[in-house]
């Protein structure tokens, strides 16, 4: 009876094992299907995520491309495109490339179909391609990155020099301006439409009207000189009328004199007339935009504009009026005012760009042109506005 009773025992601990072996065999199969399982949803997960980094690297390979398009359209407009080009970055490495086409309408617009690719070919792990199209317009801006411009006479005299800097880059500095402080008109009259005498030296170019004669338009005398090139412009520069915005209210004259002080601070002011002087100082304290339907005279303690850059103060004058900048204090804007007659006299530098109708200078403060105005070399400058920017999907 023990003998059998010891069997039973040994057969039921027996059983038991092979069950718990049993049980514990599928649960290593079940841990081992949820293993492969979760591996795979992880690998699935890193070639997503992947993708992912690769189609955000494509697209800012071709938005790039499109800026490095943009500087070389504004030196060159009949420039087709970027080839093909490789880039690595880290571990990612493709490339990118841009075809530009010009409008058959308006040859001002320009279309750019920009590609950035990670993975040189389709067939290639972890392609990936991204294309933006943008059109923007070329158009030539007003003075076409000159420190002077004007539609029709320019007479300067006197001890000046123009040359030119780029703000962007620091506070002007005579040991490293350049020489791109350019002279220029849209008329092509004989009898000497560009003046210069005395002892002005233009740091830039002297340009005149198309299809103009410089022997006849042009007279440089005393110890004038001009360091540059004198040539005929291929085409006129467009001088696009001011016109004083609807939604602004008239805010009459703005005249500051005595030890008066008027501050601005940034936005956008229309005034019926500016007069400055005694000393009387406007300070401006940001970006500010100033539309004015009338005279304009700035002398005294001038204008302070904040941070002393040209880029903070414009000054857009409507119709036909007189624009005077004297005195000695120096000035740092642009005055734009197409059918105004400018004159500057005074001992004041002025930082900026000056176009009028008609410009005159017979003082001794130096004009300094800011390429922070305009874009691009001297013959090229443009006011880029981008019409469109579209990412094309796939």
């Amino acid at each position: 009876m023990r003998l059998r009773n010891g069997i039973r025992k040994k057969k039921e601990r027996g059983k038991k094992r092979g069950i718990a072996l049993i049980a514990v065999l599928g649960l290593i199969s079940t841990l081992s299907i949820l293993s492969i399982a979760l591996i795979g949803l992880t690998l699935a997960e890193l070639k997503s995520a992947e993708r992912y980094e690769n189609r955000l690297v494509a697209f800012h390979q071709a938005d790039g491309a499109i800026d490095q398009t943009l500087v070389n359209l504004r030196m060159n407009k009949s420039f087709g495109g970027i080839p093909s080009t490789d880039y690595t970055i880290g571990r990612t490495a493709g490339i990118y490339f841009t075809i530009v086409t010009q409008s058959l309408t308006n040859p001002n617009i320009y279309t750019i179909l920009s590609t950035g690719n990670v993975g040189a070919a389709v067939s290639a792990y972890g392609f990936q391609q991204r294309q933006i199209s943008a059109i923007v317009d070329m158009t030539p801006s007003a003075g076409n990155g000159s420190g002077i411009f004007s539609n029709g006479a320019i007479q300067i005299s006197g001890n000046v020099v123009i040359d030119a800097y780029d703000s962007r880059e620091g506070p002007y500095n005579p040991l490293t301006a350049t020489a791109e402080g350019n002279v220029g008109t849209n008329s092509t009259s004989p009898g000497f439409v560009v003046q210069l005498t005395g002892n002005v030296r233009v740091e830039g170019n002297l340009t005149i009207g198309p299809g103009g004669n410089l022997a006849t338009a042009t007279q440089i005398s005393g110890n004038a000189t001009i360091t540059g090139t004198k040539t005929a412009a291929d085409a006129l520069t467009p001088m696009t009328p001011v016109s004083i915005p609807s939604s602004l209210t008239d805010s009459g004259s703005l005249s500051v004199n005595g030890q008066n002080t008027v501050t601005l601070g940034s936005g956008t002011y229309y005034f019926s007339s500016i007069d400055i002087s005694g000393g009387g100082k406007l300070n401006v304290t940001g970006e500010a935009t100033i539309y004015v339907s009338g005279d304009v005279n700035i002398s005294g303690n001038g204008i302070g504009t904040a941070s002393n850059l040209p880029p903070n103060l414009i000054i857009n004058v409507e119709g036909a009026h007189n624009v005077s900048v004297s005195g000695d204090g120096d000035f740092y804007g642009k005055i734009y005012a197409p059918e105004s007659s400018i004159s500057v006299s005074g001992n004041g530098d002025l930082y900026g760009a000056l176009i009028g109708d008609t410009f005159s200078d017979s003082g001794n403060g130096n004009i300094h042109y800011d390429k922070a105005l305009g874009s691009g070399s001297s013959s090229q400058a443009t006011d880029n506005e981008l019409k469109a920017w579209t990412e094309i999907s796939f």
